[in-house]
């Protein structure tokens, strides 16, 4: 019996936070099949269709256009592109922190493999989310109505606390700009917890390591994330306030990597979004964590990012949204995301 070498662990799908199809053409003979593919899709998937590039582009060694997903879509659009591609040649690949690899190593091709350049992709990169699809399809579902039905748990009141609650909401409205809704809502329903938690809030707001700006920038990516609506009206004013620029602010709500970042808010969105997207920092990264920050730092932003990332679960799971007469800030998924 042969020994098989020792193999590395295997690399988990949590690595992929999206993917894309790069729909090849030919300018002179395949141009029309792409736009009638393109219709097509537009009609059919809540996707991101990228714009016409009828000259090469990046490592693309022909005519393409690009459509970004999520991973929920990838089983309902790429079987359906494996059937109606044509002559059309479709590279499919993963979004990680690696491009060359995605592009190179772990893609699929739909149709003829064409050449990719892998010269002109990096080995690290942030990761890239799926942006905001674009589509009719996309444009139809966000227009249905929203079924109204009974909240999950009722909003408190400070009439209704019991005397294990009550020095909890008592604290909470010294300090919360929704009062006790949004996730203190239901943590009310377990005092205990709530207040444990309430304790961690309280270091990690105010009494933390992590300049506040940065803080607050790092609850925005994860609200971001999670499309949390509480999470982004409560604390996209507190960001402002600390410092961080509205061009910022507007740059990542619209899920957008900011691109006039100063070095130390760069850190934190490419450390934070590697940490809840890829599930682990890179070398490269955590050099650069390094280089500004001290451990402590580094550990509580670690703490912040997964706070925030628990707190977008609670609010999720109880569908809590903004206040009454409060207009959400995302209008991309419903209501609750």
């Amino acid at each position: 019996m042969i020994d098989l070498p020792e193999s590395p662990a295997p690399r988990s799908t949590s690595e992929i936070a999206s993917f894309h199809a790069h729909i090849y053409y030919d300018r002179e003979t395949t141009r029309l099949e792409a736009e009638r593919l393109r219709t097509w899709i537009d009609e059919r998937f809540s996707v991101t269709l990228g714009r016409w590039h009828d000259v090469k582009v990046g490592p693309h060694d022909q005519a393409m256009f690009q459509v970004a997903f999520a991973a929920d879509v990838f089983p309902v659009l790429v079987p359906w592109l494996m059937l109606n591609h044509g002559r059309l040649s479709i590279l499919v690949h993963p979004n990680t922190t690696n491009p060359r690899r995605d592009h190179l190593a772990d893609p699929f091709w739909i149709g003829p493999q064409l050449a990719v350049h892998g010269e002109k992709l990096p080995e690290e990169s942030p990761i890239e989310q799926a942006p905001l699809p674009n589509t009719r399809v996309a444009a139809e579902i966000l227009a249905r109505p929203v079924t109204r039905k009974e909240r999950r748990f009722s909003q408190l009141t400070m009439d209704q606390l019991d005397e294990k609650q009550k020095p909890l909401g008592e604290q909470i409205m010294k300090v919360s700009s929704i009062g006790i809704a949004g996730p203190y809502n239901p943590m009310l329903r377990s005092p205990v917890l709530g207040q444990r938690l309430f304790d961690l809030f309280h270091y990690l707001r105010w009494e933390t390591s992590v300049p506040t700006k940065l803080i607050e920038f790092a609850i925005l990516i994860v609200g971001r994330q999670w499309r949390s609506q509480v999470e982004w009206h409560a604390h996209a004013p507190l960001a402002a306030k600390a410092g961080l620029s509205s061009e910022i602010i507007a740059e990542l709500k619209a899920g957008k990597r900011p691109p006039s970042m100063a070095e130390d808010e760069a850190v934190v969105y490419d450390f934070v979004t590697e940490l809840t997207t890829a599930k682990k920092i890179s070398d490269p990264t955590f050099a650069r964590a390094k280089k500004l920050f001290s451990d402590q730092q580094i550990v509580d932003l670690t703490a912040v990012a997964g706070n925030y990332v628990m707190v977008a679960m609670m609010l999720a799971m109880a569908e809590e949204t903004v206040p009454a007469g409060k207009e959400p800030p995302f209008k991309d998924k419903g209501v609750y995301s």
